[in-house]
């Protein structure tokens, strides 16, 4: 199978570096290579893009501002000369961050980053629910220190966002995961699972206190942000826990 690759960056250097780097990479095919994030976005919404390789810095749409006006981003790793960028780009789940002159060692293990990430968010945790009469996730795998571990998402407490890894707090356990908090957000049962802040996903079933801005799971307080409130309050109400 191969994996569509979209390159964006104003410099024609940049561009075909990276158009080399991944031609020598079988699974990849560059679709489009363009110079600014607004055609950029026009290629990503007219067809489907696994991955998006984007410099930062660009004329009108930065690299960031460009994930950001997208509802359903590919994939993507930032490439840009200016390292203090990466907090923010991990923030909007980022998997990999190149700081130029980048080399192909560098360029292969983000792409092989990104890959496994494609190939894990495929549906293979499906469970039938005949009370539903369709398809509805239980658990998950997620792949920690080169093995899968599955994961029942009742025995979750909360996940927390660690730079291009997740921790999944369990009942009994931490587990570090190559995994993003977007996918997390997009996998859990909404009805149970639901984000409070940036860095957090919690399960509201192993609530023991909400006081203020901060929720009480196990011996864990986690804040609440004041953009996530309302929506994190009419969750609780519809549960009938106030």
């Amino acid at each position: 199978m191969k994996f569509k690759v979209i390159i964006v960056d104003d410099e024609e250097p940049a561009r075909d570096l990276l158009e080399n780097y991944a031609q020598k990479i079988e699974e990849l095919e560059v679709v489009a290579i363009v110079n600014n994030a607004l055609d950029a976005k026009r290629v990503i919404l007219e067809q489907k893009i696994d991955i998006l390789l984007s410099d930062i810095q660009m004329e009108d749409l930065s690299g960031i501002d460009l994930v950001k006006t997208l509802k359903h981003p590919p994939i993507t790793i930032f490439t840009t000369a200016y390292s203090e960028y990466a907090l923010e780009g991990y923030d909007l789940d980022i998997v990999d961050y190149l700081v130029k002159p980048i080399s192909f060692q560098r360029f292969c293990k983000a792409i092989d980053k990104a890959i496994e990430l494609i190939e894990f968010s495929r549906p293979t945790n499906q469970v039938f629910s005949e009370e539903k009469g369709k398809q509805k996730s239980s658990f998950f795998f997620v792949k920690t220190n080169r093995k899968l571990v599955k994961v029942d998402f009742q025995n979750i407490l909360f996940i927390e966002s660690y730079g291009e890894y997740v921790k999944i707090y369990t009942e009994n356990d931490i587990i570090l995961a190559l995994q993003t908090t977007a996918f997390m957000e997009k996998t859990l049962p909404a009805e149970d699972f639901i984000r409070i802040h940036r860095s957090h996903i919690i399960n509201i079933n192993h609530i023991k206190e909400i006081a203020g801005n901060e929720v009480l799971i196990e011996n864990h307080r986690l804040v609440i942000s004041k953009r996530m409130r309302e929506r994190f309050m009419a969750l609780i109400n519809s549960k009938g826990i106030i």
